[in-house]
This record gives structure tokens, C-alpha cells and sequence, in this order.
């Protein structure tokens, strides 16, 4: 039986106190107490309010969820939640939006959805589903016009004016799939022996660690084997897991999808450089190859846009219907660098441009990552700033305003044991 108000124990002497003291009373009728427990009484487990499926139950639910793993919970502003009648509005409030280093709101990242939204979402492959915020009406159709299907479309070796061989790979996500597809295009690039490597990450918004894991480990050497790619850094309930959550490079699959076995060599192609294609869409785990690389001495040139700034990500967490996606932990490097909510600034500023086709050597941006890979330099002038672009930047302004960004993002994969 559910929470009601005519039984408030029905789920347990607990469950129906932490309603109690954590909502302003069953019906909502005038008034209510505080939203936040006060400072010395703990809050109740969230796993024994779950399934409470009224509004308030959910409430409860929510606020102990949140205590226990929001990376910012002891900074929680104090609600009344008897004034929000939706979970989605409640947990908005609950949000730490208190301006951060650089004047931006804290968390401009954390989501709810559906259930059946977030299936969809992180199911989808398409980047016009994966773009969330202000401007995504916008975006849709001029995206899905424009890129190829799948996380990693395209593969190919172009050459540039000066006779380098240069591996190019299109990756637009992080999703299930993405790593066997990544391990298929640079076993093709090692082969192929290229001299440089341009990741076209510009609308990939993020996804799961363990991709960024293997894409990296795949840039570098046998010699970076072991060292930290990235360390996530949970709230201080959590120590536990800041201790466990290392993720390192590596010479082989350590998180298997459908074609590539655990232990299977990958395809490393050691280089002391890459070229990320980015823009204010580029985000999270895309982040994290940025940042992972740096950290080890990889050279990192980012031809285009600042990035979107997330060093942040989360886990999912379902109840009553609902997939909560609360910012759970910060990413760092192996040089503890970790606060870029600026975003990453481009090495050579270049103006993305819709009339031209990914992958092509006279594609802006592509163009100016050969140019630099052959003098070391970026290009002379600018790339005439194109449509899209002005809706990417908007996009990016939005986001920054504390509008949601979905879960696009950096997710932790819990994989199968094999």
C-alpha cells in the first residue's frame, strides 16, 4: 500500500516520519514546516521512502536522495516544498545556484525526466534528440540534416597540404556502441599509419566515462598504461567511492559493449598530439578526453569554440516514474586539474560553416587543424561566422542561464561482470 495521509505508516514508522518532517503535512493545507531537516537530526535512507509514489512521497524521497549523494548537499538552499505541486519544479529548488568561481551558476546540469524520456533519450542516436535546452526546436532539424547517423560515422584518412597523413574521425557520442565503433575506426587509422589524429568532437555532448577511457588510451602509448585518465571526486559521504572511482589509461577493453572482448588489445596509436573540432556543444565526457590527455602530456590543439564547461557528472536514478539525474561528482586529472566551468578556449578560434560537409579537407575547421598540423601555427583570419553557429552559441548562453542540459553528459557505466 502507498503512503497516504489517512495511513501514515503504512510504508513503515520511518518512511512516514521522514514525510512528516520533511513536507508540510499531508493535504497542503495552509502553512507547512521546513523542507530541509534541521542540522542535527539525519535524515532517513532515500532506499526506505522509495515507492512512495504520492507527490509527497516522492518529495521525501527526493530530499533524502539528494543528501545522500549531490556533490554540493550541504549547500541545499532551504524550500518549503508544500509550495511546489511537481517533483520536476521541487527538485529545481533544491539545485545550488549560487554563482561559482567564474560567475556561473553552480549547477546548471542537473535533470529529471521520465522515465520513459530518459529510456529514449539515452537509447537515441541521433543528435537531435541528444541537444537539450532553450534553443533545441532550433537545432533539430538544421543537426539532423547535417550529420551523419551513430555514434562514429565517419573514419578516413585525408592529407594535408604539405603531405601528413592524418587520421580523421567523426564522434559524435558517448553511447553504448561508441567504444566498439571507436576500436573499428583507429585499428583502420593505425593501419593506415597516420602521422596526426583530428577527433571531431564538436556536437558530441558526453556520455558514458568508460568511452573517453578507451578513445584517449587509443590517442596515446603502451607507455601511458596505468596512469590516471581521470579521478572522480564524490561529496564527503562518499570517500569510499572518490577512492574506487580512478579511471585509468589503458592498453586494452576494460568495459566490453557487443564486438570487442574484455582484454582485447586496442589499437593505440601513440601520439604526442591530437586535434579536437570543438564548440560550446562539446561537453562532459568530450571534456574529459581534453582534460585526461593534458594531464599525461599529450598535446591537445582545439580548433573551433570554448567548450560547454561540465566537469561534473552523475548517475541515473529512478523512482514513481521519474529518472533523477543529480550532479554526483567532479572529474579531475592526473595533474588534479579538474575546474574548467568555462569551458576549454580553442587554441585556433575558427567559425564553423553549414555549406560545407564534415570530414572534407575544406571544411573550416578541419582546414585549420591540417594547416596547424603542417606549421604549427593557426591559420591567418576567421571563417565567416555561419548560422549555425550563432544557434550553437545561443544554445550555450542558455545552458549557462541554468537551463537543463539533459543527460547528455558524464555517466558512469556499471557494466555486466563477464
Amino acid at each position: 500500500m502507498l503512503f497516504s495521509c489517512r495511513n501514515p505508516f503504512s510504508r513503515g514508522a520511518l518512511a512516514g516520519f521522514a514525510v512528516a518532517l520533511l513536507l508540510a503535512g499531508c493535504g497542503g493545507g495552509g502553512g507547512g514546516g521546513p523542507a530541509v531537516a534541521p542540522s542535527n537530526l539525519a535524515l532517513p535512507p532515500s532506499s526506505s521512502l522509495a515507492g512512495i509514489c504520492t507527490l509527497d512521497g516522492q518529495k521525501a524521497f527526493l530530499r533524502s536522495y539528494l543528501d545522500e549523494v549531490y556533490l554540493w548537499y550541504n549547500e541545499i538552499p532551504p524550500v518549503n516544498a508544500a509550495d511546489y505541486t511537481s517533483i520536476t519544479a521541487y527538485m529545481n529548488a533544491l539545485l545550488v545556484r549560487t554563482p561559482d568561481a567564474a560567475g556561473l551558476p553552480k549547477d546548471r546540469f542537473s535533470a529529471v525526466l521520465t522515465t520513459e524520456g530518459a529510456d529514449a533519450l539515452q537509447a537515441s542516436a541521433v543528435a537531435s534528440q541528444r541537444i537539450e535546452g532553450a534553443r533545441k526546436a532550433d537545432l533539430t532539424p538544421l543537426l539532423s540534416t547535417h550529420l551523419p547517423g551513430g555514434s562514429v560515422p565517419l573514419h578516413k584518412v585525408v592529407t594535408s597540404q604539405a603531405g601528413r597523413k592524418v587520421g580523421y574521425v567523426l564522434f559524435n557520442d558517448h553511447h553504448v556502441g561508441a567504444q566498439d565503433a571507436l576500436i573499428a575506426a583507429f585499428e583502420f587509422l593505425k593501419t593506415s599509419v597516420v602521422q596526426d589524429l583530428v577527433l571531431d568532437m564538436r556536437y558530441n555532448s558526453g556520455g558514458f566515462l568508460y568511452v573517453a577511457q578507451t578513445a584517449a588510451s587509443m590517442v596515446t602509448g603502451p607507455e601511458k598504461e596505468g596512469r590516471v585518465f581521470e579521478q572522480l571526486r564524490y561529496n564527503d559521504k562518499r570517500e569510499a567511492e572518490t577512492r574506487a572511482g580512478v579511471f585509468r589509461f589503458t592498453n586494452i577493453v576494460q568495459s566490453p559493449e557487443f564486438t570487442y572482448p574484455r582484454g582485447h588489445a586496442l589499437p593505440q596509436l601513440s601520439l604526442p598530439r591530437v586535434y579536437v573540432l570543438s564548440s560550446g556543444l562539446t561537453c562532459s565526457a568530450s571534456e574529459s578526453i581534453v582534460n585526461g590527455l593534458r594531464g599525461v602530456d599529450v598535446e591537445v590543439v582545439l580548433v573551433g569554440e570554448t567548450t560547454c564547461g561540465k566537469p561534473y557528472g552523475f548517475q541515473r536514478k529512478d523512482n514513481c516514474g521519474f529518472a533523477f539525474f543529480p550532479i554526483e561528482f567532479q572529474g579531475y586529472n592526473a595533474k588534479n586539474f579538474g575546474d574548467y566551468t568555462t569551458g576549454f578556449a580553442p587554441t585556433c578560434t575558427v567559425a564553423d560553416d553549414s555549406a560545407t560537409t564534415l570530414g572534407e579537407p575544406d571544411e573550416p575547421l578541419l582546414k585549420a587543424a591540417l594547416s596547424h598540423a603542417d606549421t604549427g601555427s593557426c591559420p591567418p583570419g576567421t571563417a565567416t561566422t555561419s548560422n549555425r553557429n550563432v544557434q550553437a552559441l545561443e544554445l550555450r548562453s542558455a545552458q549557462r542561464a541554468g537551463s537543463p542540459t539533459g543527460i547528455g553528459g558524464r555517466l558512469v557505466l556499471r557494466p555486466k561482470k563477464q
